[in-house]
């Protein structure tokens, strides 16, 4: 007979593949990109696919489990079939004791805010949980000259940078990133030229929070455009308008995130229908 803790595991097991299906129905993922959810029988573990598509997770067998310290697979078997950045969730979970749950994401609606200086901030109330003073960057620029020395030498730019791909691919640069998670406001950290990476304390949630960080990004953006095409139309604002956008204040994106955790179950329920009727994914968990 299945113990408790056996059904709990399916389930997660279960739900953990529904979430990969969502988040590429949703744009979120694609061929690349992927989630983590912390083992909750066992803390210091976490549970990944292995490196595949995350539309074409299928079962328990495509799914294997790390360890928090050292991103290393329990069942040494499935050494080549890990991610290269599995190391961003380790990292995040090792400093974080309360994130159980981590999205990485290359979603190229998101990306133009990884490369210039607007700030994506919450401008809609499911966004509320997007840092009111905007979400910070990660460069990987930043910190690769820290542990290169001269026998990467050939490993420099013409401008004599360190050159990198941008991928956070061991533990150094997951610490890096997971440093920026610096308070419980920080949900959403961008990363230049690569994407961004969400964590929360649920499955369902880091969901929610990947698919309305996209969903922020097109109304900011959006709102964004309307203002500059409106200003090179007719030079000026009308008298008395505001011209600039209107973000949540750090108030109303507080009490909009606590609103969005408490009702999530919605479209969850619903996401998850979405990816049982259609024939690309399957889930046998």
């Amino acid at each position: 007979m299945e113990t408790l803790n056996e059904r709990q595991l399916d389930r997660l097991q279960h739900d953990f593949i529904s979430a990969l299906h969502i988040l590429h129905y949703h744009d979120v993922l694609d061929a690349y990109g992927h989630l983590s959810v912390r083992n909750p029988l066992m803390r210091d573990t976490f549970i990944m696919s292995r490196n595949m598509a995350p539309a074409l997770v299928s079962g328990a067998d495509d799914l294997i489990t790390l360890t928090v310290d050292g991103a290393r697979p329990t069942d040494p078997s499935n050494q080549n079939q890990l991610f290269s950045e599995r190391f961003i969730h380790s990292e995040i979970y090792k400093q974080h004791p309360d994130v159980n749950a981590v999205v990485h994401s290359h979603c190229q609606a998101v990306l133009p805010f990884t490369i210039n200086r607007v700030r994506l901030r919450p401008v809609i109330h499911l966004g509320g949980f997007l840092r009111p003073e905007g979400c910070p960057v990660f460069d990987t620029r930043n910190y690769e000259g820290m542990r290169l020395g001269p026998t990467h030498s050939d490993n420099s730019t013409d401008d004599g940078s360190a050159s990198s791909d941008l991928l956070v691919k061991d533990e150094f640069l997951g610490r890096k990133l997971a440093y920026k998670f610096i308070d419980t406001k920080t949900t959403v950290v961008l990363m230049r030229g690569h994407g961004f990476t969400t964590v929360a304390p649920t499955l369902q949630t880091v969901v929610f929070r990947a698919i309305y960080t996209a969903q922020n990004v097109a109304v900011q953006k959006e709102a964004i455009m309307m203002q500059n095409a409106a200003m090179a139309v007719v030079g000026t604002f009308p008298m008395g308008a505001d011209p600039g956008i209107h973000f949540l204040s750090k108030g109303e994106a507080a009490a909009a995130s606590e609103m969005c955790e408490r009702t999530v179950k919605r479209p969850w329920d619903l996401w998850v229908r979405e990816v049982e009727v259609c024939p690309l994914y399957q889930n046998s968990a």
